[in-house]
């Protein structure tokens, strides 16, 4: 039974006196029990169309054709009948929980909210009803209590699900929900929204601009471009045997480990001298939270290593670390052969530069791009000629021809382009080293290849060393040459690419490879859960509360790190 419509339908957004179209003529339906994909990059359309369903776009949209809620046009309600749609009859899950949850709320509060506007039921029904949700969700209902900046991202998303589904709605939209989410905490999220639809017999429209995801999840995906469905079948058509140019270049756009032909750096064992590394490297926070835990790593001049692993593992602050900005417990930051110098910590950060994962949070919306880049150089008095060495850090960064750009604000560049002004400020340093963290986690498909092809670029141009801190482990298999998996604050095992991501031994790299999308995967190692408090680590091997193959010795044994073969190292007593 369908249960969804879009006829013909058409957005245009007024700017001024002019009609900028968003949706062009767009038709598609989802039946009940179905869950339908809707792919591609910002600016498509696919936002806008998921709005009309509830009718949310600004005032300065007009709507034409129409949607159909269980036959009814909803274009046509009048607000009350609106007002009693959303929510009871369709509701929508949005791509930053901690933005749309109330944060001088408590969760609890915010899941009763919908049902008291909804239904008229006494306190104790909506408190039961909420302790439902939250155990739907597979959250304790003792989490009503908290507040959002208490919860972990997946926690918070969980949490807009459960709002999505407190008025028990016969559709659901999930906008991107899993966007920036690490690739454990995404696989939880998508089996609990296709197991609601199965269990519950609702509809799901799925947006994202990652094909792997819908191909995985979704059972037909329709794939958008200029604001235009260019594509639309089954979901495993759709991922295996792309038709349209851009429904390949997205595909394209999120390698598959093990295909070679995504695969741009070669596997052999390369001899090499460390540049930057730790030696049993601690960072505990407030005297408890061990964060990094005896890190040994070194990153070889040239190289390419990706540092991956579950959020709130300590790559991130393994990564700051190593760049300065946190001061270790105890244990050494080795730059070059020697102990890094906290006194000469200036010299030391024109040596090693930092990109951030949020070009636009990382840029001053005051600056202009010349600015944002000169900085650096003003900061570390380089000599020479100022715009010359902006000019030249812009074309290094691929924005050509750089006084186009000079300019520009952040806000009149695109993503790709904000992303590339971020590595030009970094290359106008000329650093030895880049440190990159989640660098195209917030970029569309095309925009994160590029950005890609960029770092591998600047490594073979200029010789440039980058350690990548992601939840990518596809970008791993484009880019490193080595991997290092980190848990709970150590790294449990480090080797060549294709040695980790092709033969994990650790159970936990096999856990996290299993859940990369990937359509006809049957072997999936879902962990349940959150990570461990690092205020609290296990004892013995701190994986085996989550590990799917623990034996005995797990519990009291902490192996160090063990060589396999050439390169390549795990810890896990099953390596022994």
């Amino acid at each position: 039974m369908t249960l969804l419509q879009w006829r013909d339908v058409t957005v245009d957004y007024t700017v001024g006196a002019e009609a900028l179209p968003a949706v062009l003529g767009v038709t598609l339906s989802v039946e009940r029990g179905e869950v339908l994909g809707i792919a591609g990059e910002s600016g498509c359309g696919k936002s806008t169309l998921a709005a009309t369903v509830l009718r949310l776009l600004p005032d300065s949209a007009r709507v034409g054709g129409q949607v159909l809620l269980d036959g009814e046009d909803v274009l046509g309600m009048k607000w009350g009948r609106l007002r009693t749609v959303r929510w009871s009859e369709a509701a929508i899950v949005f791509q930053g929980a901690l933005h749309s949850l109330n944060p001088v709320q408590n969760i609890g509060t915010q899941l009763a909210e919908p049902i008291r506007l909804h239904r008229s039921v006494p306190d104790d029904e909506i408190n039961a009803r909420v302790k439902e949700l939250l155990e739907q969700v597979g959250l304790p209902a003792s989490r009503a209590s908290a507040y959002p900046h208490q919860l972990s991202g997946g926690q918070r998303q969980r949490v807009m699900i459960a709002m999505a589904l407190a008025c028990a709605p016969d559709l659901i939209i999930a906008d991107e929900p899993t966007t920036a989410l690490d690739v454990m905490v995404q696989a939880q999220v998508l089996d609990l929204l296709t197991s609601l639809v199965r269990d519950l017999g609702m509809g799901m429209v799925l947006i994202s601009h990652d094909l792997g995801v819908l191909g995985t999840t979704c059972d037909r995906v329709a794939v958008m471009y200029a604001g235009e469905v260019v594509e639309e079948g089954p979901a495993l058509e759709i991922f295996d045997s792309p038709r349209h140019e851009h429904t390949r270049a997205l595909a394209a756009a999120f390698p598959r480990i093990g295909d070679p032909n995504a695969r741009h750096v070669g596997d052999e064992a390369v001899a090499s001298t460390a540049i930057l590394g730790a030696r049993d490297l601690r960072v505990v926070f407030g005297g408890r939270v061990r964060a990094v835990d005896g890190v040994n790593l070194e990153v070889d001049s040239g190289e390419i290593v990706a540092l991956v692993g579950e959020s709130g593992c300590g790559k991130t602050t393994l990564a700051r670390t190593l760049l300065g900005l946190e001061k270790p417990t105890s244990g050494e930051v080795v730059f070059e052969g020697r102990p890094l110098d906290y006194r000469r910590l200036k010299d030391y950060r024109r040596q090693v530069q930092l990109v951030l994962q949020d070009p636009l949070g990382a840029l001053n919306p005051r600056h202009t791009v010349y600015d944002a880049v000169a900085e650096g150089l003003r900061v570390h008095r380089v000599q020479g000629d100022e715009e010359a060495l902006v000019a030249e850090a812009l074309s290094k960064a691929g924005l050509r021809p750089p006084e186009k750009f000079f300019l520009r604000y952040p806000h009149e560049l695109s993503g790709g382009q904000r992303q590339r002004v971020v590595i030009a400020g970094a290359l106008a340093l000329e650093p030895r080293v880049l440190i990159a963290d989640e660098p195209v986690s917030s970029l569309d498909a095309s925009v994160r290849g590029e950005i890609l092809a960029l770092l591998q670029r600047l490594r073979t141009e200029l010789g440039l060393t980058v350690l990548v801190v992601t939840h990518d482990l596809g970008l791993a298999w484009n880019i490193a040459d080595r991997v290092a998996v980190m848990y709970l604050g150590r790294i449990v095992e480090v080797g060549r690419t294709a040695q980790v991501l092709q033969s994990p031994q650790h159970p936990y790299t096999q856990a996290l490879l299993s859940v990369v999308p990937d359509v006809g995967r049957t072997d999936q190692i879902v962990l349940q859960g959150e990570a461990p408090d690092p205020a609290r680590i296990p004892s013995g091997c701190r994986f085996h509360p989550r590990c799917p193959v623990v034996l005995e010795e797990c519990t009291t044994v902490t192996l160090p790190i063990l060589g396999l073969e050439s390169g390549h190292h795990a810890a896990c007593v099953r390596v022994k």
